[in-house]
């Protein structure tokens, strides 16, 4: 079940920064539980395109985004192979192709990584988005 809270705000006509926070809860099945997870962020936005009504639009965004998550429990007990704290920094652009349409692109890098026993580590990751809204 996820809960979460985000914010927005224009600095100035072109510059937004944004916040967020979102919680997790997995539930246990047969004695097994995926790690809770807690994602929080916080981005500034440069919009390069002058006006909002002109299209496409163009922006640049720098995020930091923090990923905690919560140790697996099997039987009622912490799985020590598991449970991380990764903040990582991300850059990215957007194009806005009308007032529904938009395409961002942004890769993700670990800044810090803190991992529980033997993980895998993340070397980076890239998320490619693209949204419609009706």
């Amino acid at each position: 079940i996820p809960l979460g809270l985000g914010y927005s705000r224009f600095l100035t006509p072109n510059l937004t920064v944004d916040a967020s926070v979102l919680y997790t809860y997995r539930f246990e099945k047969d004695g097994f539980k995926v790690g809770d997870r807690l994602d929080t962020g916080l981005a500034l936005a440069y919009r390069l395109t002058d006006s909002i009504k002109t299209f496409p639009q163009y922006s640049v965004f720098a995020e930091l985004n923090d990923v905690y998550l919560f140790n697996d429990r099997v039987q009622g007990e912490n799985d020590p192979n598991s449970g991380s704290n990764t903040l990582y920094i991300t850059p990215g652009v957007r194009v806005r192709f009308n007032p529904t349409t938009s395409l961002t692109v942004a890769p993700s890098f670990p800044v810090i990584e803190d991992l529980n026993g033997d993980q895998g580590k993340v070397d980076f990751k890239l998320a490619i988005t693209l949204s419609l809204s009706f």
